[in-house]
């Protein structure tokens, strides 16, 4: 593949992606797929470093004070607007600090029980106006609590967060039938529904997922509010020169348009979902205070 003729990412031989997710996590092997690409496409190697802790504060606040090289980027997620809100403790500022470059990839959620429990959404939220319904997460503060909240906000229903260590304890014990539901949107949990043993009530994307077409959105359901995925991109040091960061998203454009690209994508429950430098500084700007305004309702915290 022939090499742009935009200005060069930088001096050194090397770009490393700062990751907030642990190895094998499932942002971290879409992070991996796209360096993959981008190192043949460079002709550089892009190297991911997984930076894990603060929910995902350890990794912005690396990058925010790397040399604007266009040789650190951080993959920055949908927890990076969380944290806005919830980390106020986190020693940088996301809109301040770190330059938006593009948006890549999203993954929509499922929201499920255990099989038998319901027959759909309505079936399940029927039985809160009756007795208190639990909803299970991989830990407090992460997106899938936050769209429990907001179920719980809309609907004005008794939900207690039931919050684990992980995604794994959270699926097995509502495969257990020990919770009610789950927001979720791992492999895990799309290995659990075609084995039978979770049954997925609702998607909330604006769309019907390929791997379950026979789930409706939330948004079919009458919750207008549920378009939410899991979004994934890649930020630079604020200072970073303006050539630079238009060099990187034409980068990433190539990349996801790239046909076995976006079959990995897909095979790791993602979406492709390109943003420019501007549209992507924009989107997380809208962000920060949609849930910040779930936050605050909830009273949710870190702990």
């Amino acid at each position: 593949m022939p090499r742009s003729s935009s200005p060069p990412l930088g001096p050194r031989a090397r770009s490393a992606s700062s990751s907030p997710s642990p190895r094998g996590a499932a942002a971290d092997i879409i992070a991996r797929i796209l360096a993959q690409r981008l190192s043949e496409q460079v002709g550089q190697p892009f190297v991911v470093e997984n930076r894990v802790g603060g929910g995902g504060t350890v990794s912005a606040a690396y990058v925010a004070q790397a040399r604007p090289d266009g040789q650190t980027l951080l993959l920055l997620t949908s927890g990076h607007a969380v944290n806005e809100t919830l980390n106020r403790n986190r020693g940088y500022d996301l809109l301040r600090d770190l330059r938006p470059v593009a948006g890549f990839a999203a993954t929509p959620y499922w929201l499920v029980t255990t099989a038998g429990k319901a027959s759909s959404l309505r079936d399940l939220l029927g039985r809160a106006r009756r007795e208190p319904l639990t909803f299970a997460s991989g830990g407090p503060g992460g997106l899938a609590h936050l769209l429990g909240e907001m179920l719980k906000q809309e609907t004005k229903l008794d939900l207690v967060h039931v919050p684990y260590r992980g995604n794994a304890p959270a699926i097995n014990d509502l495969v257990a039938g020990r919770v009610d539901m789950l927001f979720d949107n791992s492999g895990g949990v799309l290995e659990q529904i075609r084995a039978g043993r979770l049954a997925a009530l609702a998607t909330t994307s604006t769309h019907r997922l390929a791997q379950t077409p026979e789930v409706p959105t939330m948004q079919e359901l009458g919750f207008a509010g549920f378009d939410v995925s899991a979004w994934l991109g890649l930020a630079v040091p604020a200072a970073t020169d303006g050539a630079i960061v238009r060099r990187l998203h034409e980068e990433v454009a190539r990349a996801v348009a790239d046909e076995g690209v976006r079959g990995k994508l897909a095979a790791a429950g993602a979406e492709p979902a390109l943003r420019s430098p501007e549209e992507f500084q924009a989107f997380v700007r809208q962000e920060i205070p949609r849930w910040a305004k779930v936050i605050e309702a909830g009273g949710v915290t870190a702990d």
